[in-house]
């Protein structure tokens, strides 16, 4: 977990501020064809249609989209599509691509009939404008700057022009420009209201928006061939149809058509609002924007940012997450300039319930940083963005909330996006447990451990209380060892260290029951065990020093090697003394090789010190029978460590397979660690695929 000041400085925040319009698309002339590019054109038009009707020999084939709705400059909604299509390889040239935009509700109705084609319409000679339901170029010519045939028209053939003349020429270019001006006024108008309410609009004839491009470079994706368009529409229900074939020489060429339904609301003008929440891989900044012809296979370039969104939500720890989101219909000063913070709060759901990570610093957007021509009544779009690097992020399943405040406004608006956070190979490899880990409490209530400290413990002939007392130590009843009832006085130190070790065992703290085992150690208790049980509160304290000190001097006084040997390699792993722990643990296994306990901690010290062929070695060595969830454990660190580090023994098949097996096994049987196993199983896996 990290505190908040500490992702902060983390984070690398950054504002991206653009003065340019959305992309739209501009009105041209149409576009010249020749014979082949028509008929390819044709024919992929023609199989959106039968896909369209629902032909059962249409060529459909499916795709995995992603998309983020955006705000145009005019009111519109922008929205950028990406779509994946496993198993189709990209075409090795230019491609014929065809966008269709198919409205399928207005309001509350279904639509009755389907409506034309323009594309198609103007291929067989029925229409002159092959796009007429584009969106226009939303950037308006800067107040002050002279208009094409302007006070330069009055420079003709003749050297002297009467000033009357002159004048009269004046007002009459200043009436055609005024009459043009509300002429394309009263033109925009309508489009916005057609834009923002279809349901108040009649339905057109025609499809919501079409586009084509008949030199289209289609690039690959990570399994097959990625598509990138960008639409501009109003509200309301659509089928989006994307068909594209290659050119050559077959008379009847391989046309695939993907399709996806889109549903968007109403685009209010003047609710202060966030767009999608974009997550990418990356933000770059363009040397110069991409043209207009060329703006329609970008969607994700927004002036002179270019974003390469995420194909999913997955992001490993080491690779950086991008963050763009555009804020909508600001306020703007008397300059045109807005006021907006900005804020990014990062939690992360742990057991259901979220739980703040940090709080990234406040962006300000207005006069102070925004660029001199920015202008919100022009249009202009205001995005925030930011770039952090997970490397110090715990795995897990995290929410990012966009919080902007408008404060010429008054007004406040959030968005959320959800992602998740997985590891590496080598990051998983680090958070397995190994030799060295923080002591518990628990490690020293093994039931081995306490049927040790129970005979130490036992006098020749215990009276009956102490004998009850020390049958609750051997089933670990740590509760029945706080009044211990003995009247032999000879007992009483005993006593006095079965209620350190029970209130051990209940959770004391480590002062307190130190204080109780050093008081038995004075009265005369057996020293052995009360050492061992000592050692136990000074590791639970972080004295490691001084714990082993007190197990070792436990180990002479008569405790077993196997009950303290993992107690001991652990404390010298924690101390750096990774030569003293593994020689212990050899010696440990020398002496009894039936010792299942050091035969482990022999094996973790070969991973911790990047030994996993010594660490597999040992472990199968090991006599039948001994497997058990933890030794499973050790094989499969071991195994998965090997393939980490590149070893080939540990990636030929029979390990793989071996790796799988005992994984499987663990996940099932619910281990300990069966979800860093899982997540190891997922790694291997993909990395065998």
């Amino acid at each position: 977990m990290f505190a908040p000041h500490r992702l902060a400085a983390a984070l690398a925040a950054l504002s991206v501020l653009l003065a340019g319009a959305l992309p739209v698309q501009a009105q041209s002339a149409a576009p010249r064809l020749n014979k082949s590019q028509r008929t390819l054109l044709e024919a992929v038009v023609a199989a959106v249609d039968r896909v369209a009707a629902g032909a059962p020999e249409a060529p459909r084939v499916e795709a995995t989209w992603l998309s983020h709705v955006l705000r145009a400059s005019d009111g519109s909604h922008y929205v950028a599509l990406r779509a994946e299509v496993p198993e189709v390889p990209a075409p090795t040239a230019p491609a014929t691509i065809y966008v269709r935009l198919a409205l399928r509700r207005v309001g509350g109705e279904t639509l009755l009939a389907p409506p034309r084609s323009a594309v198609m319409d103007w291929l067989q000679g029925l229409r002159g404008d092959p796009l007429p339901m584009r969106a226009m170029k939303s950037m308006s010519v800067p107040q002050g700057e002279i208009p094409v045939g302007g006070a330069a028209m009055l420079a003709g053939s003749q050297a002297i022009v009467a000033a009357n003349d002159a004048s009269n020429a004046l007002r009459l270019q200043d009436m055609e420009r005024e009459r043009a001006r509300r002429d394309r006024e009263a033109r925009e108008k309508q489009r916005r209201a057609d834009l923002e309410s279809r349901a108040n609009s009649p339905v057109s004839s025609l499809h919501a928006f079409e586009d084509f491009d008949v030199k289209s470079v289609l690039g690959p994706a990570a399994r097959g061939l990625l598509i990138e368009r960008g639409i501009t529409t109003g509200p309301g229900d659509y089928d989006v149809y994307i068909g594209w074939a290659e050119p050559g020489s077959a008379k009847a060429p391989a046309v695939r058509v993907i399709t996806r339904r889109l549903s968007l609301p109403a685009a209010n003008r003047s609710e202060f609002a966030l767009s999608d929440v974009v997550l990418a891989d990356a933000v770059r900044t363009l040397e110069s924007p991409y043209p207009v012809d060329q703006q329609g296979a970008h969607p994700y370039a927004i002036g002179a940012l270019e974003t390469t969104p995420a194909r999913d939500t997955r992001f490993r720890v080491d690779e950086p997450l991008s963050v763009v989101v555009q804020v909508i219909n600001p306020s703007g000063g008397p300059a045109g300039k807005p006021d907006v913070d900005v804020a990014f709060r990062v939690s992360r759901e742990v057991a259901g319930r979220p739980q703040l990570v940090g709080s990234l610093p406040v962006q300000h957007h207005s006069a102070a940083t925004l660029p001199v021509d920015f202008d919100v009544a022009s249009g202009h779009p205001l995005f925030a963005a930011l770039q952090m690097p997970l490397t110090t992020f715990a795995r897990g399943r995290y929410t990012i909330e966009v919080i902007a405040t408008d404060r010429l406004g008054g007004r406040q608006t959030s968005r959320t996006a959800t992602f998740e956070i997985t590891g590496t190979p080598a990051s998983l490899l680090r958070e397995a447990p190994t030799p060295g880990q923080a002591f518990r409490r628990d490690s020293v209530l093994a039931p081995a451990t306490l049927h040790a400290i129970s005979r130490a413990l036992a006098p020749p002939a215990p009276s009956e209380p102490l004998a009850r007392a020390l049958a609750a130590v051997e089933s670990g009843r740590f509760s029945d060892l706080l009044r211990v009832d003995t009247t032999v006085a000879a007992e009483r130190p005993v006593a006095q260290a079965l209620l350190g070790l029970g209130l051990y065992g209940l959770g004391d703290s480590a002062r307190s029951v130190a204080s109780q085992l050093t008081q038995a150690a004075s009265l005369g208790a057996p020293s052995a065990p009360v050492l061992l049980m000592l050692g136990a509160t000074y590791a639970l304290g972080g004295d490691d020093k001084a714990a082993v000190t007190a197990w070792n001097q436990a180990r002479e006084g008569g405790i077993d090697d196997d009950v303290v040997a993992t107690l001991l390699i652990d404390a010298y792993m924690r101390q750096g003394d990774v030569a003293r722990a593994a020689a212990m643990a050899t010696a440990a296994l020398d002496s009894q090789p039936g010792n299942a306990a050091a035969r482990r901690a022999l094996a973790a010290t070969y991973i911790a010190t990047r030994r996993p062929g010594d660490a597999l070695r040992v472990l199968d060595a090991a006599p039948a029978g001994a497997a058990g969830p933890e030794h499973d454990f050790l094989v499969m660190h071991a195994l998965f460590a090997g393939a980490v580090a590149g070893d080939a023994a540990m990636t030929a098949p029979a390990a793989r397979e071996r790796f799988a097996a005992l994984a499987q096994r663990y996940v099932q049987a619910e281990g300990r660690h069966a979800e860093l196993v899982g997540e190891w199983l997922a790694v291997t896996a993909s990395a065998g695929r």
